[in-house]
C-alpha cells in the first residue's frame, strides 16, 4: 500500500515538473559525467540520458544555440567556470536562445549544488520565452514612458521659457515706462504718450494670456458653442475692423469681396468664429509689407437643409512660408522666422487657436503658401440658416454708448485686493455711484444684511476671496429670506474667465459676469442694465 502511494506521488511530481521544466540533470564534478533525471516530452531539444558533460556541450551548442549567444553560452557552461562561480554565489543562471524546430526560444539554465553536496551540480532548464517577451514589452513601455516624460518635460520647459519671454517683454515696457513717466511727470505730452504705450503693452500681455488659456480650454474640450442669431453684415464688419485699421497704418491695401447671395441672419457662435477669422486676417496684414495686398473673400457655397456652407478665403502678398514649415504652422509657438515674428509682435498662437476653433465648429481650414510671394488660408464652415423674427439680434441696432450717470445709486463692492478696491472704487465714483466696500464674502453678506432692504442697488462680487468665496456669499444672500435677497443684482467681477466659470457664477445666483481686467465701458453698460432694469 505504501509503495503504491509512493509511486502515485512520484508520478504526480514528475507530471508537475514536466509541465514547468524542459529537463533536470546533474553533473558529477569528479568524473564530468551527467545524468538526466526528468525530461519534458514536449521539449524539442534535450540532452541524451547521460554522457560526458563537456563533449555534449561541444556538440549541441554550435547546432542549436543562436549564433549571437554561442560564445557567451559556451564560456558560461564550462564546468571550471561553473565551479568558480558557485564558490561565490548559491546559484547561477545562464540565459540564451535555442533553436526549437524553426524558431528560437528563450531558455534559462539554473545551476546550483545539490544542497551541501559539493560533488554534484544540478542543472534545471526552463522555457521563459513568453515571460521574457512580456518583460521586454514592459521595458519598452517603460522606456517609451520615460521618453515621453522627458519629451513632455522638455516641452514644458520650452513652454515656460516662451511664457516668461512673452510676459516679461511687455512687463519690461510697463515698468520702464512707469519709471520714465515719474521722471517726466510735468511733461504732459510725454506722460500721455507713455500711458498709451503702457496700455498697449498691458493689452498685449492680456491678449497673450487669453490666447494661452483659450487654447488650453479648446484642446481639453472644456468649452461649448454659444450659438445665437447673428446679423451677417454686422458680423463681417466687426471681424475685419481691427485688420483694416492695422492695414491702413501699414499702408497695406485691404479688400473685402462677397460672392453669392446671403441671408440677413444666421445662427452660430459669432464670438468664436470672429476670433478665428480675425487671427488669420491680422496675421495676413502683419506679415505683408507696405503697398502689399490682403483680400478677404466671403463666399456662400450653397445650402444643405438647415445648413449654409460658407467659404472664407484670406489671401495676402506677404512674406509667405517655406514649404517645409507649412505642416508646422498650426502648432503652438511655432514660428518660421522669429526675427520677423518678434519685429511684428507675434506669439505663434494665432493660427493654432484659429484651427482649433474652426475644427471645434465642425469646419476645416487649409493653407497654401510660397516663400516671398504670400499665403492663402481657406476656411470652410457651416452656419445654421434661420428665419428672421422681431427679436433683437447680435449686431443689430447697435448705438453709441451713452454717458452713464449713477447719481443716487449705491453699490456694494466685495473685493479682497487693496489695489483693485482702489481702482474699481474710483471708476465707480467717476460715474457718481456711491460705493461701500467689503474685503471678503462673509463681510459682504454682513454688509448686505445689516442695512435695510433696497439699500444696495447692485453688488459687485469677486469670486476668489479669503474667509468666504464669492459663490458662497451669493448663495447666502439669495437664501437669506430678505425680500431683496432674491432681486438685488449681483455681478461677478473676477479673473475666472472660462465658460465654466461663467456658468458657476450664474448657477450660484449671479446676474452677470465681468472678467478681469475689467473693460470699463463694459462695466458701465452692465451696471446700467442691472440698476435700471
Amino acid at each position: 500500500m505504501g509503495d503504491a502511494k509512493s509511486i502515485k506521488e512520484r508520478g504526480i511530481l514528475e507530471q508537475v515538473i514536466k509541465s514547468e521544466l524542459d529537463f533536470i540533470t546533474y553533473v558529477d564534478v569528479h568524473t564530468g559525467t551527467f545524468h538526466v533525471i526528468v525530461t519534458n516530452d514536449d521539449t524539442d531539444v534535450t540532452p541524451p540520458p547521460e554522457g560526458d558533460y563537456t563533449q555534449v556541450n561541444a556538440q549541441m551548442i554550435p547546432l542549436y544555440v543562436h549564433p549571437k549567444d554561442r560564445e557567451a553560452c559556451a564560456a558560461a557552461l564550462e564546468l571550471p567556470h561553473i565551479l568558480s562561480e558557485l564558490e561565490q554565489r548559491d546559484d547561477l543562471v545562464v540565459s540564451y536562445r535555442l533553436l526549437c524546430g524553426e524558431v528560437y526560444r528563450r531558455k534559462e539554465l539554473h545551476i546550483s549544488y545539490q544542497q551541501d553536496d559539493r560533488d554534484t551540480v544540478v542543472l534545471v532548464r526552463r522555457d521563459v520565452t513568453e515571460s521574457y517577451e512580456e518583460e521586454q514589452r514592459q521595458q519598452e513601455r517603460l522606456m517609451s514612458a520615460l521618453f515621453d516624460a522627458r519629451h513632455a518635460n522638455q516641452e514644458k520647459n520650452e513652454f515656460l521659457e516662451r511664457m516668461s519671454h512673452e510676459i516679461r517683454t511687455p512687463m519690461n515696457s510697463i515698468i520702464g515706462l512707469t519709471y520714465l513717466t515719474r521722471e517726466y511727470v510735468n511733461n504732459e505730452k510725454q506722460v500721455l504718450e507713455n500711458l498709451d504705450k503702457i496700455s498697449q503693452s498691458a493689452r498685449f500681455m492680456l491678449s497673450f494670456v487669453d490666447d494661452i488659456l483659450n487654447l488650453s480650454q479648446i484642446e481639453s474640450g472644456n468649452v461649448a458653442l454659444n450659438s445665437q442669431k447673428v446679423v451677417l453684415d454686422a458680423f463681417l464688419e466687426e471681424t475685419v475692423e481691427e485688420a483694416m485699421r492695422q492695414a491702413a497704418e501699414r499702408r497695406v491695401h485691404f479688400a473685402v469681396d462677397r460672392r453669392g447671395s446671403f441671408d440677413a441672419t444666421y445662427c452660430f457662435d459669432a464670438e468664436k468664429l470672429e476670433r478665428a477669422l480675425s487671427n488669420i486676417l491680422e496675421n495676413a496684414v502683419k506679415y505683408t509689407m507696405p503697398d502689399g495686398k490682403v483680400d478677404f473673400i466671403v463666399e456662400h457655397t450653397g445650402d444643405d437643409g438647415e445648413d449654409a456652407g460658407f467659404r472664407f478665403e484670406i489671401r495676402d502678398t506677404g512674406v509667405g512660408m517655406d514649404e517645409a514649415f507649412i505642416p508646422h504652422m498650426f502648432e503652438p509657438f511655432e514660428q518660421e522666422d522669429e526675427g520677423i515674428t518678434t519685429l511684428n509682435g507675434g506669439t505663434g498662437l494665432g493660427l493654432p487657436i484659429a484651427r482649433n476653433i474652426i475644427e471645434f465648429m465642425g469646419g476645416h481650414i487649409d493653407a497654401y503658401s510660397e516663400k516671398g510671394k504670400g499665403s492663402t488660408f481657406i476656411v470652410n464652415v457651416n452656419l445654421k440658416r434661420v428665419r428672421n423674427s422681431g427679436e433683437k439680434l447680435r449686431g443689430q441696432g447697435d448705438v453709441q454708448a451713452p454717458d452713464y450717470d449713477f447719481t443716487g445709486k449705491r453699490a456694494l463692492l466685495v473685493e479682497d485686493n487693496e489695489v483693485n478696491i482702489e481702482i474699481t472704487r474710483n471708476i465707480l465714483l467717476h460715474k457718481n455711484l456711491q460705493v461701500d466696500v467689503a474685503v471678503n464674502g462673509e463681510e459682504g453678506v454682513t454688509h448686505f444684511l445689516s442695512h435695510e432692504p433696497g439699500y444696495y442697488d447692485v453688488i459687485l462680487m469677486d469670486i476668489r476671496m479669503p474667509v468666504m468665496d464669492g459663490l458662497t456669499a451669493t448663495r447666502k444672500i439669495r437664501e437669506s429670506g430678505r425680500e431683496d435677497g432674491k432681486t438685488v443684482p449681483i455681478v461677478a467681477m473676477t479673473a475666472n474667465v472660462f465658460e465654466e466659470d461663467v456658468r458657476k457664477s450664474l448657477d450660484a445666483g449671479m446676474d452677470a459676469h465681468l472678467s478681469k481686467p475689467i473693460e470699463i465701458t463694459q462695466m458701465y453698460a452692465v451696471l446700467d442694465s442691472m440698476i435700471y432694469r
